[in-house]
């Protein structure tokens, strides 16, 4: 029974994100998309507040925290001048395709066939510390055992999963490993409900269809059950799409910078992410003012965090740049890492995320993330060269290039996406 609540406080992100669908521009979405972009706010909210109190040193508990995020949910339901707008879903056979990948994927998760290794050695341990101990626990996470947990790896998941915890008394290891089908959800939601506008009901739902495909694919292959990449996917795929089909808007901007300071606070992986994108922005779109705004909530977010781990000696993720640089293992690099990118199945899944691009109209609108695949895949060439695990990179890029090469794997199909407006 535990493991139905603490699945239940998840499925609950939703409400605690909610307040996002105030803006007109979301308030217009299907209820898919907005459902979609509530629950990654609703990510973000919970795990800034309770980080917040645990720098004000407040135990986290059921009223502490329920206390503190109830503004939040208090802010979602009050009336709104601008009633909503009412989308259609999309079609009837892409409601069933999508249906079907969600099932294989749920089905892949509860079988354990898709459990990541992570869950197991320092997403779950953090997580369950962080409940057992009512706070971020620095004292654990700089324990020279627990090093190749990574004490310093942004908190968004297991403080998240510290809440469901508090909500069901326990930590779930299984209610872990589900959150990756909900996550795939949000991202394809997302995806369709902020392209509609731009590329039409019909080509949005078709592309999204492709994004479940390539993603519930991707997350089989590369093992990803209850770890934070289907999260940093999530926030990844809201803020490249929220840039790259939206305008200068304040709607449009609120919900890039939700997905921008949500990457940067779920993964070591955002800061390339976001460090490319904004960049990209900048030189293709020339809106300073907008690319500051966009970037300053989750600068704050992740320095409060980096200050928190410097103050408690447990920077090292974020230090790697003292590291030494391998040359002599670039050819090694370079093919096992396109090795790798075939996901064993001869690199369809590249094939088919590009595919639009050949019959595409609007390569301009499709910079952005072509820009952000290269500069992705550049980055993760240069980190493989930078710090070795071992003197044999290998090993570092069997366990992880398929996990991190989904990233510009889905900036790819946004691209396409972007190219057939």
């Amino acid at each position: 029974m535990s493991d139905f609540f603490w699945f239940l406080a998840i499925l609950a992100l939703p409400l605690l994100g909610w307040f996002i669908c105030r803006l007109p521009l979301v308030s217009q979405m299907d209820l898919g998309a907005r459902l979609a972009l509530a629950s990654a706010t609703g990510w973000l909210t919970v795990s800034a507040v309770m980080f917040l109190l645990s720098l004000l040193q407040i135990p986290w508990s059921r009223t502490s925290v329920g206390l503190s995020l109830a503004p939040f949910v208090v802010a979602g339901f009050l009336p709104r001048n601008t009633p909503g707008i009412p989308r259609r879903e999309g079609s009837g056979t892409a409601r069933l395709l999508l249906a079907i990948l969600f099932i294989l994927t749920v089905y892949g998760v509860a079988s354990s066939r898709e459990t990541c290794a992570d869950l197991l050695y320092f997403w779950g341990p953090k997580a369950n510390r962080f409940f057992i101990t009512h706070h971020v626990d620095a004292e654990f996470l700089g324990f020279p055992h627990y090093n190749l947990m990574h004490p310093d790896y942004p908190p968004l998941v297991p403080i998240t999963f510290a809440w469901a915890s508090i909500v069901a008394h326990r930590f779930s290891w299984w209610g872990a490993l589900l959150t990756t089908p909900l996550a795939l959800l949000a991202t394809v939601f997302a995806f369709r409900g902020m392209t509609r506008h731009a590329i039409g009901d019909d080509r949005a739902a078709r592309y999204a269809a492709l994004l479940a495909a390539l993603l519930g694919y991707g997350f089989a292959r590369a093992m990803v059950a209850g770890a934070a990449d289907p999260i940093l996917l999530m926030f990844e795929t809201i803020a490249l799409t929220a840039l790259t089909f939206g305008d200068d808007s304040r709607d449009w901007l609120v919900i890039a910078a939700v997905g921008i300071a949500g990457l940067l606070f779920t993964k070591v992986e955002g800061v390339a992410f976001a460090a490319i994108l904004i960049a990209v922005y900048l030189v293709t779109r020339r809106r300073v003012r907008s690319a500051t705004v966009v970037a300053i909530p989750g600068a704050l977010l992740l320095g409060s965090w980096l200050l928190f781990a410097r103050h408690h000696h447990l920077i090292d993720q974020y230090a790697r740049a003292r590291s030494t640089m391998h040359p002599e293992q670039l050819g090694t690099v370079i093919r096992e890492t396109f090795r790798r990118a075939s996901y064993g199945a001869f690199w369809l899944p590249w094939f088919a995320a590009a595919a639009g691009l050949v019959f595409g109209r609007n390569w301009r609108r499709a910079v952005i993330p072509l820009a952000l695949t290269a500069g992705l895949i550049s980055s993760l060439l240069y980190f493989y060269l930078f710090y070795l695990l071992m003197p044999d990179p290998r090993w570092w890029i069997a366990s992880s290039a398929e996990r991190v090469l989904l990233s510009p794997l889905v900036c790819l199909l946004v691209a396409s996406a972007a190219s057939s407006e």
